[in-house]
């Protein structure tokens, strides 16, 4: 026998603006990373989201232009061999992850952060870390990332080769 119970409707214990205090929450800020295409702004909704649950949220500046960067890798011959690594073509990209990082920084006082890597955003996260050190990030979240071979072109096998070649041999689960 089913019940009839009514939907849910839960609402967050937080302010409904936008804005925030750190001096008023105990959240670890957190850091949103955009997809390859993506820009800053499709990831507003999120960030705000976080933002009305307390959570200090920084998103890396990326416009969808920037992305067109990584054409230089095309003419690169470990491109079509698929041994290409994700530095350089990429440092533009980590370059703004780690401005986006030390804006969340600040915002943690000294505290740890979170990361939210959405598909190529996660595996840049990895690579991220992997360099720059996770001595201040106590969380790796990623949402889309690409976990088996891509089949079809070879524009797609070698966006799989740079995002798995020496990444994926090193997964992170940090939770602290």
């Amino acid at each position: 026998m089913a019940l009839g119970l009514p939907p849910l409707n839960f609402k967050p214990h937080c302010s409904s603006t936008s804005t925030f205090s750190s001096s008023s929450t105990n959240y670890r800020p957190a850091v949103i990373l955009p997809g390859l295409g993506n820009n800053t702004g499709d990831h507003k909704k999120l960030e705000f989201t976080l933002q009305e649950y307390g959570v200090p949220t920084v998103v890396a500046k990326v416009s969808r232009i920037d992305w067109l960067r990584n054409a230089a890798g095309l003419v690169d011959p470990n491109y079509w061999k698929g041994t290409l690594q994700p530095r350089p073509v990429l440092d533009w990209y980590l370059k703004r992850v780690d401005d986006a990082v030390q804006e969340a920084e600040e915002l943690a006082q000294g505290g740890k952060l979170s990361v939210i890597g959405h598909s190529a955003g996660g595996w840049l996260a990895r690579v991220y870390m992997e360099e720059f050190g996770l001595s201040h990030i106590s969380l790796l979240l990623t949402l889309g990332l690409l976990r088996k071979v891509c089949q079809g072109s070879l524009i797609k096998q070698g966006a799989y080769y740079i995002m798995f070649n020496n990444t994926a041999k090193k997964p992170f689960i940090l939770l602290s």
